[in-house]
């Protein structure tokens, strides 16, 4: 059947078409929409984590304050034991100064030959000693210097003088040395021989043996 359209030209009905976005045009706000949900879910990680951490911090606090008296008292021991062990120190440095100033002398006593005697020893200023004696001759002096010089607790034997004198009308050897004192290790030195350092006479009496004996010998 043939249909025969009458009505005017714009009273004709239009064909209604229904247009579809462009992809291009989608991809910007698909785009948006990722970065806010993103963000978002950041954020809401993040407000967590720091809800987390807060209450560890509060944890933390209250315990640190349940603890806060035991360790006081740790501190205090802990301060005890230091003010203790350095009092011990000191102790034990001046019984190693004790027994290190008599291994000194001893060493001393064992380096003097005989008819040798000492009238001044001085301590001073960095373990040296300063020794001054009486003999009767220079070679005498040489063999003390010497013993001192082999000794390990003994260094830097120096001689300062040695000059002619008189005590009592008796002609002797007046001398100065000085020497430095070394510390050894516990162990490190044997035991040195054993010399007999019997008290021995004085200048004048030693003086007046020698002369009996001379008279004995030309009788």
């Amino acid at each position: 059947m043939i249909r025969i359209n009458l009505l005017p030209q714009e009273d004709v009905p239009s064909r209604r078409s229904v247009s579809l976005p462009k992809v291009g045009s989608v991809v910007p706000l698909v785009a948006v929409g990722l970065v806010v949900a993103g963000m978002a879910l950041t954020f809401t990680y993040q407000s967590r984590r720091i809800d987390d951490l807060n209450s560890t911090i509060a944890a933390e606090e209250a315990e640190s304050r349940r603890l806060a008296p035991e360790i006081a008292k740790v501190q205090s021991l802990n301060r005890e034991r230091d003010e203790v062990n350095r009092r011990l120190d000191v102790i034990t440095q001046l019984d190693r100064d004790r027994y290190f100033r008599i291994h000194i002398l001893d060493e001393i006593n064992r380096a003097l030959p005989e008819h040798m005697w000492l009238t001044s020893l001085e301590e001073q200023t960095g373990n040296r000693y300063a020794i001054d004696g009486v003999t009767f001759s220079n070679f005498l002096v040489s063999d003390v210097l010497q013993n001192l010089s082999r000794s390990p607790w003994v260094s830097g034997v120096d001689l300062i003088v040695a000059e002619k004198g008189e005590i009592n009308d008796v002609p002797v050897v007046k001398f100065k040395a000085t020497a430095m004192a070394t510390r050894q290790a516990a162990g490190a030195v044997t035991a040195a021989e054993n010399v007999p350092t019997g008290t021995q006479d004085g200048p004048a009496d030693a003086a007046e043996e020698t002369a009996a004996d001379a008279e004995a010998t030309g009788s």
